[in-house]
């Protein structure tokens, strides 16, 4: 590095050099497309209806100024900074219409739009914005962009055919736009059916996120309370479960809880001929061999789904809550006790408020993507436990209904969103009052 060169200037000059290799694999694509047979991209189409230099003009054009532009900025000689930001602004506003204009190509215009903006805040001496620039644009493509996406299907109505169409806009009849969202208050031949799909979701997410709290605290305190050698041994046995796809571990609580699995085989079999041959000495036994004669109801039912659901998320309760706990003073507990207070006034003054952030981040981890699932009660429900999940899964894929579907995600991405916020507050409240 040259002494007195910012080194803002020195990375966006790397930048415009990577764009420049860019461009020139480019021109290679143009110059051997009749050898390599490329797929032609709407650029390369454009280009071909222009005379035959202007597509070596506009590469070479390009090319130039990105290296020359580069060496500027590697240097700090000249207006660097007001052509920098300019040639950002003016390739971003051209690959942003480019996409506009041509949806069917994605990747060459993002990366254009990507390394524009970037090279922006470089130039700008933006230091916090660039390095969170890279985190910003992967949550504004892969986020905001697909929910966007959703927002404007939801304001569509599905046609005869199955596609997306749009009511003409018109000031006085805005509320159209809204129908499925109006939709999924509405009864449906007098049955508010999708409240009653949405509520049952949201009783077992809650149930779920409870149990695996009550079984995971206690767990991740013995965990936590263990000698230091022992502690990444019992965290590895929580994590084997994740080495298994979670479809198969769903499929494995079919063959468990299923009329001929291994729970209904010793009761209707083991069980049964024993309650059988004991029958005449006991009253008990007689019942117990009448009551094993059918198979237990285990599976296709709530209580299945909520089992598979306990199983399938009690590792995302255990390690945040170990993660918390691990980094605690135990002396305080110990301080407590010296000073008169019980086990209840240690646990419930000291730490549980202590280790609340761990409860905080295991409750939504858990919480949130169980109330969304939709493997889980397809298997272990069945047609019987049908969640938002699978109604979201239905809209979409079987009754291609996606306006409605997108309706129904955003709507549950909306009441999580101002249930996580309220919770925060609440919380932050009490952390307030107790200080």
């Amino acid at each position: 590095m040259f002494a007195g060169v910012s080194p803002h200037f020195q990375v966006g000059a790397l930048l415009l050099w990577g764009q420049a290799l860019l461009w020139v694999l480019l021109l290679f694509r143009w110059v051997t497309f009749s050898q390599f047979d490329w797929r032609p991209l709407r650029l390369e189409l454009m280009l071909a209806d222009l005379p035959g230099a202007a597509a070596y003009l506009i590469y070479g054009g390009v090319l130039l100024v990105n290296l020359l532009l580069g060496f500027a900025l590697w240097h700090s000689r000249g207006p660097v900074q007001a052509l920098g930001i300019a040639h950002g602004v003016l390739f971003g506003v051209l690959s942003a219409l480019y996409f506009l204009r041509w949806d069917g190509e994605f990747y060459v215009p993002l990366m254009v739009l990507a390394a524009s903006g970037l090279l922006v805040l470089l130039v700008a001496r933006q230091t916090a914005w660039s390095l969170a620039f890279p985190a910003a644009l992967w949550l504004g493509i892969f986020f905001l962009l697909p929910m966007f996406i959703v927002l404007v299907v939801s304001f569509g109505e599905r046609s005869r055919l199955g596609t997306v169409s749009y009511p003409p806009f018109e000031l006085t009849n805005l509320g159209v736009y809204f129908n499925d969202y109006v939709r999924f208050f509405s009864p449906v031949s007098g049955d508010f059916i999708y409240l009653r799909i949405f509520v049952r979701s949201l009783w077992l997410a809650t149930l779920n996120t409870v149990l695996c709290l009550i079984f995971s605290y206690p767990f991740a305190y013995w965990i936590a309370r263990r000698p230091p050698q022992y502690r990444g041994l019992l965290i590895f046995l929580v994590m084997i479960p994740f080495w298994t796809n979670f479809l198969v571990r769903t499929y494995a609580w079919m063959l468990i809880l299923r009329d001929t699995g291994v729970i209904n085989n010793f009761w209707t079999m083991t069980l049964h001929d024993l309650a059988l041959s004991l029958a005449g000495q006991s009253a008990f036994f007689a019942w117990l061999a009448s009551i094993t004669e059918s198979p237990l109801p285990l599976l296709f039912n709530s209580g299945a789904v909520l089992l598979g659901l306990f199983y399938g998320y009690f590792p995302f309760m255990v390690l945040p809550l170990y993660s918390n706990l691990e980094k605690m003073d135990w002396s305080l507990l110990e301080a407590a006790a010296d000073l008169g207070a019980n086990a209840w006034q240690r646990l419930t003054r000291i730490l549980l408020p202590l280790s609340a952030p761990g409860i905080v981040a295991g409750s939504i981890v858990v919480f949130i993507p169980s109330l969304g699932a939709y493997v889980t009660p397809d298997l272990l429900g069945g047609a019987r436990v049908a969640l938002i999940g699978n109604l979201l899964q239905q809209q979409f894929m079987t009754v291609r209904d996606w306006p409605f579907g997108s309706a129904i995600g955003f709507i549950l991405m909306s009441i999580m969103l101002v249930a996580v916020m309220l919770y925060f507050r609440i919380l932050n409240n009490q952390q307030r009052i107790s200080d």
